[in-house]
């Protein structure tokens, strides 16, 4: 009796260990596809607001932002043309975008997910430019926060940006277009 219990415990716990193990392979894979997920919608709104400043679409990059930032950023029109303006009619050739950080709420069982990260934007003329961007791909409890929430341009590279820099709109969690001309 004292044999068969032992080899009982051993047993399951060898089936627990098995568990454990099995569980925490799914959490990383959960969190590979997540981040797959994540990088690929960078890429999409990527693309989108490449294809709008290269055709200098007004009406475009507007409908990329959602409702709520519509609402709330003073001036939008005028944010675009000056976005437009600091890209000097040069064409964005390439993007090459900084790992994705997002952040991701649950709320018995609804989901918000916001993206954001750092691009450099290369242009036709060699020059590239540091691009913050910002946008809500899901949010289940308020779809009028859907699309894009912040645009933030440095019309430099990430390396020549000055010690002190610090991004404006990033830091201040308001919705809106940013430039920072940087010679």
């Amino acid at each position: 009796m004292r044999k068969l219990t032992c080899a009982l415990l051993c047993l399951l716990m060898i089936l627990s260990t098995v568990f454990c193990l099995e569980g925490c392979k799914s959490r990383e894979q959960r969190l590979s596809e997540e981040t797959a997920y994540e990088d690929a919608q960078m890429n999409a709104m990527n693309k989108k607001v490449v294809k709008y400043i290269n055709e200098k679409d007004k009406e475009g990059l507007k409908k990329l932002f959602s409702k709520s930032a519509q609402k709330d950023i003073e001036d939008l029109d005028g944010k675009i043309d000056e976005m437009l303006e600091a890209f000097k009619g040069e064409s964005i050739v390439s993007v090459k975008s900084e790992p994705v950080d997002s952040s991701r709420t649950n709320d018995y069982g609804k989901e918000s997910i916001s993206i954001y990260g750092e691009q450099a934007f290369k242009l036709k003329d060699g020059k590239s430019y540091a691009v913050w961007i910002d946008f809500c791909d899901k949010d289940d409890n308020n779809k009028d926060n859907v699309g894009l929430y912040m645009i933030e341009v440095c019309t430099c590279s990430r390396e020549e940006l000055p010690e002190e820099f610090t991004w404006e709109g990033v830091n201040s969690g308001n919705p809106g277009i940013f430039i920072h001309y940087i010679d």
